[in-house]
């Protein structure tokens, strides 16, 4: 009986151990890029990587180099009994390439770089004039055609399905681009 027990109790510290060591030795072989000036990401919340992820999906992925980009939680009365938001992007209309991603607090259904990769695809719709935000935030023009969001479901609106598609091709990249040699 003593012997099963402490042959359960090395299982358990060996398992510890190696995940400790791959957690490690992946943090150790993270990647590092140089970027320009003209590109800042502020993270305003306590995911730790928000800038790095962001940082190389715009600038390594779209090859922007002039964007502002702002990443703070959802405020917490946004999301309703009907509704629950798990975040967004929104574009500022009086300063070109200035944008803000808002994201649920306390965690997210899905890895913060999916998350990621799927807003920043929404910029790139943006920069790229595919999607328009329209000044009273209910519409959305996505190549010309004008989205009522009361109107029409999330899963339904075409510039999410676009999205949708890319996220995974977007986050196979960000993952390449961070831990290739």
């Amino acid at each position: 009986m003593k012997n099963k027990k402490f042959l359960i109790i090395g299982v358990i510290v060996l398992v510890i151990t190696l995940v400790i060591i791959l957690l490690v030795r992946r943090e150790r072989n993270v990647n590092v890029y140089t970027y320009p000036d003209s590109l800042v990401v502020s993270n305003h919340t306590d995911h730790k990587n928000v800038d790095t992820y962001s940082q190389i999906i715009i600038n390594k992925i779209y090859n922007y180099d002039t964007v502002n980009l702002n990443v703070f939680y959802t405020p917490k009365d946004y999301s309703t009994d009907e509704i629950d938001v798990a975040g967004f992007i929104q574009k500022n209309p009086f300063v070109p390439h200035t944008y803000i991603i808002f994201m649920k607090k306390g965690g997210l259904s899905i890895s913060i770089k999916k998350f990621l990769s799927h807003e920043l695809i929404h910029l790139q719709q943006m920069e790229i004039g595919d999607l328009i935000q329209l000044q009273n935030q209910t519409k959305m023009v996505y190549l010309n055609d004008t989205i009522d969001l009361f109107q029409i479901p999330y899963d339904q609106r075409p510039y999410e399905k676009d999205a949708s598609i890319k996220e995974n091709g977007i986050l196979k990249s960000l993952n390449h681009l961070l831990y290739s040699k």
